[in-house]
C-alpha cells in the first residue's frame, strides 16, 4: 500500500466519507445529508491577504461586537472537497492553525479549480489511481 506524499494525487475515500445511500459505508452522514447527497466534505482554508482586505472594507468589520470589543477578521473559511475531483497534495502530514488553535492530522490540498489551499483530515483521503 502506497502512502500519501507531497505531490500525490488524491480523492475522497468514498467508503469513509459517505453513507450507504450514496455509495459509502457509513450509517449516518459525516456532517449533514446535503453534503452527503452532493458528494462533498467540508475542509478549511486560511484567508489570504486579499480576503482580509475585502473583509476590512466591508460593513461586517465596522462597529463593535455585542460585548463592546472591536471585530476581528475571520481566521478560516469553509471549503468543500468533492468526491468526483482529484486534488494535488501540497503537504501530506501537517497541523493546520485556525480559530486560535492547532488542528493535527491534516493534509493540505490544492484545489486547482479555485486555486485555494484546503486543509482536510488525512483519514478521509485515498490515492487516486
Amino acid at each position: 500500500m502506497t502512502k500519501i506524499a507531497k505531490g500525490s494525487l488524491v480523492r475522497l475515500n468514498q467508503n469513509t466519507c459517505f453513507t450507504t445511500k450514496n455509495g459509502g459505508m457509513r450509517k449516518y452522514p459525516m456532517s449533514n445529508s446535503l453534503n452527503d447527497d452532493r458528494g462533498a466534505v467540508e475542509g478549511t482554508r486560511i484567508p489570504s491577504k486579499d480576503d482580509i482586505r475585502v473583509w476590512r472594507n466591508s460593513d461586517a468589520s465596522k462597529g463593535m461586537t455585542s460585548g463592546g470589543d472591536t471585530k476581528l477578521p475571520p481566521t478560516c473559511y469553509t471549503a468543500s472537497i468533492y468526491k468526483d475531483r482529484v486534488y494535488t497534495v501540497l503537504r501530506a502530514r501537517c497541523r493546520g492553525q485556525w480559530s486560535y488553535r492547532t488542528w493535527p492530522g491534516q493534509a493540505l490540498l490544492l484545489d486547482t479549480e479555485t486555486g485555494h489551499e484546503i486543509y482536510v483530515k488525512r483519514e478521509l483521503l485515498e490515492l487516486a489511481v
